[in-house]
């Protein structure tokens, strides 16, 4: 054999010799000692806001968005012939939510859902061929409580409590109203 590879192989054996002998003892670790220590924070005593200034605009809540879609309902009149034992009744449909009123004690009315989604209104007074008025308004144009001694609002508001905001009080209510002639028909004659 060659000297060369007796050397190489004799290197190779103490290499892996050396790499399989087990490792020398570590030395043992310092032994660490945890000490707590308390901090004490002073806390600030709280600070009472200083009082407004002499001539200080006070802070008041928002107003309120002008109402939109405030228009007055549509009224369509399906039937002014409708007879009940001789009397006459005017059938009348109109949305959701509308609100009326008979401006005549002699015609009286009443209302009822429909499957449609609609109200219907049917008015009957006893008299044939007369005609009334009713006052329809869109309901969600009513006007919404206001708080007037809240202190939120400034002079001549209110404070609008579902909507957090100040608005003026209505001045009569008549938006979205509108006055419709309800027009009662004949019964017809036995024959």
């Amino acid at each position: 054999m060659n000297p060369a590879r007796i050397s190489f192989l004799l290197l190779l054996s103490l290499l892996l010799m050396a790499a399989c002998a087990p490792a020398p003892a570590a030395a043992p670790a310092p032994e660490v000692v945890v000490v707590k220590e308390t901090v004490v924070v002073e806390q600030p005593a709280p600070v009472e806001p200083p009082p407004p200034e002499q001539g200080a605009a006070p802070q008041y809540a928002p107003l309120c968005q002008a109402a939109s879609g405030c228009a007055a309902p549509e009224v369509e009149m399906l039937d002014n012939k409708y007879c009940v034992e001789k009397i006459p009744y005017a059938i009348m449909s109109v949305p959701a939510g509308t609100t009326y009123e008979s401006l005549d004690p002699k015609l009286k009315c009443q209302d009822q859902m429909h499957s449609d989604g609609s109200l219907r209104i049917t008015c009957y007074s006893g008299k044939e061929l007369w005609s009334y008025d009713m006052k329809v308004c869109n309901g969600a144009c009513a006007a919404p409580q206001l708080d007037m001694t809240s202190g939120q609002c400034q002079e001549g508001y209110g404070y609008d409590a579902a909507n957090q905001c100040c608005a003026q009080p209505s001045s009569g209510g008549e938006a979205g109203c509108t006055v419709y002639q309800v027009d009662i028909g004949a019964c017809p004659l036995p024959k």
